[in-house]
This record gives structure tokens, sequence and C-alpha cells, in this order.
């Protein structure tokens, strides 16, 4: 009979572990409640607390892997027993916006060398040079989220930089028609304008860094095309110069970027991006002619750049 009565005592914890519910959330932790209600978004549970009275809460739906019911009858709700699902994005439709700003990366030594040797100091080139290294960027894109972790979509980015600079340039006269050897100085200002536009379609993958999902760690990668557009416009007293290059190539961009949610559908953070283009050949534009320049390889021009911009996202569905 003792024995009898000590299998039955035996077998009460057994019943309270199986007569109570679990959420298993995407981050592998077990919260043991009782499910009140599921519905598409949220999970509705109560547990209780010290005191020993129970308290509702809510968990999203997106937060949870998969949950164990057992505790209310299958007629009163069909999400009985097992369920097991995969974590899903709670706003599948996410756009970016990112201005900030950018560094080329390339190497600018052939195109000083040239400057300098032209009669041009060496300070003032320098000065120039930092002006075209260094500009503006201005980038967006969209992506459909197929999981809470990864999406397909689109990018579009322009970068543009300008130069304007008044060059001394010193010319040596070695006075053939009147036997004097003498120097000349000649006042030249040029003005530059550069802009690069790219296009493509893009991966992204999100990973979240808090239970909680307000942070956020996005990284994105694309490869498309590029077109590259260069102004100079060179004004020396009675001789003006317009000219314009141009070209297309391909190019690849990847980017990483930390976002806080101070709203559901909006998250703002910052963005660090890499891309790399190279060119073989510019078409180069003159008001007298158009000519197709094939650069050697030692002149290629790589427009290799790090880009670096606050990101704006808005997110729904």
């Amino acid at each position: 009979m003792k024995k009898w009565i000590a299998g039955l005592l035996m077998l009460i914890p057994l019943q309270i572990a199986i007569g109570q519910d679990q959420i298993i959330t995407i981050e592998l932790d077990t919260i043991h409640c009782r499910i009140m209600s599921v519905s598409p978004n949220y999970i509705h549970y109560e547990q209780r607390a010290e005191n020993g009275y129970m308290i509702g809460k809510f968990i999203p739906t997106e937060q949870v892997s998969e949950y164990l019911r057992t505790t209310q009858l299958e007629e009163l709700n069909p999400y009985v027993g097992i369920v097991r699902r995969k974590p899903e994005p709670a706003h599948r439709w996410m756009i970016g916006i990112h201005p900030g700003r950018s560094s080329m990366l390339a190497s600018t030594a052939n195109d000083e060398k040239v400057l300098i040797e032209s009669g041009i100091p060496k300070s003032q080139v320098d000065n120039y040079v930092k002006q075209m290294r260094h500009g503006w960027n201005l980038s967006g894109d969209v992506h459909y989220m197929f999981s809470d972790h990864f999406g397909l979509g689109a990018r579009y980015s322009l970068f543009t930089s300008s130069a304007q600079q008044d060059f001394t340039l010193l010319f040596y006269s070695p006075g053939l028609i009147t036997g004097i050897r003498s120097y000349m100085y000649l006042h030249t200002e040029i003005k530059e304008k550069l802009y690069i536009h790219y296009a493509a379609p893009s991966v992204i993958f999100r990973q979240w860094l808090d239970k909680n999902h307000q942070f956020q760690l996005i990284e994105t990668l694309s490869a498309g095309y590029v077109h590259y557009r260069d102004e100079l416009r060179q004004n020396q007293g009675l001789y003006k110069l317009n000219a314009l290059a141009e070209s297309n190539t391909w190019g690849t961009h990847t980017g990483l970027s930390v976002g806080y949610y101070p709203l559901p559908w909006l998250s703002v953070g910052a963005n660090a991006a890499f891309m790399y283009a190279r060119l073989k050949k510019m078409d180069v534009s003159t008001k007298e002619s158009t000519q197709t320049v094939e650069l050697e390889k030692k002149d290629y021009e790589y427009l290799t750049r790090f880009d670096y911009s606050i990101s704006i996202r808005f997110h729904f569905n």
C-alpha cells in the first residue's frame, strides 16, 4: 500500500511538468508559462510571480522558434501540442537611405607627377588632388526579406567630388629671338567635377544583437554597373578648354552597418562600405573632337573608395 502511494507521489511532478506550456525563443531561451492565446503577430501568456499572482505578458511571434501548448483543450484553440516554425520578419520590405562622405583609395602618383613636371608647385598639386580624393556619397537600397536574416533587392549610389585651383606655371624662355634668357609665369584656372554612378542587384544579411530586437547588424553585398564621368574646365587667359571623360565598367560593393530601432518601422545607425572598379579605356570629348583612349595597364584608372555614412532604414509589410 505504501509503495502504491509513493508511486503516485512520484507522478505528481511529472504531471505538473507535462501540464506546463513552454515557449522557446530564437535565442534558444525557454519560457515556462501558460499560453493564453496565439495570433499571427503575438503570443499571449501568463507567468506566476514570486507573490503567487499570475502576470500576463506578450511576445512577438518573430521572436519565437517553437512553442509547446498543453494546458488548453484542442476544441478551444487549434494551436495545441508542439508547433515548430521558422522565424519570420515582422516587416518584409526594407528601404534604406545612406548619406555620407567618401575617400578614394587608389594611388594618384602618376597624375601628380604629370602636374609637377608641367611646372606646377607640389603644394598646389597636393591641395588639388586632396579635393578630388574626398567627396560626398548618397546611396539607397530596397530589399525584400525572405526570412528574418536574409533578403534580396537592389542598390544605387552616387559619389561626387570637385576641385578648383589657380595654378601658377613657370616657363623658361631660351631667348631665341632676343638672345636674352628669361622666365615667364603663366596663370591658369582649372575646375574639375567627378561623378561615379553605381547600380546593382544586392544581397542583404541581418543578425540581431539583443533579445528585444532593437539592435541589428547588417551586411550587404552587390556587383553591377558603374558609370564614370569627369568634367574638366581650364581657363588660361584667352585660351579656354572644356573636356569630358566618360567610361562604363563593372564593379563590386560591400557594406556593414549597425542599426537601432527607435520605432518598430524605423532604424537608424552608422554604415561603412567599400567599392572596387577599374577603367581600361575612356571616351574623351572636347569641342573639336571625340576619341576613345585605351589606357595602358600602368595607367588603369582605379575607382576604389571607402564610404562612411549614416544609415536610415524604413521597414514595412
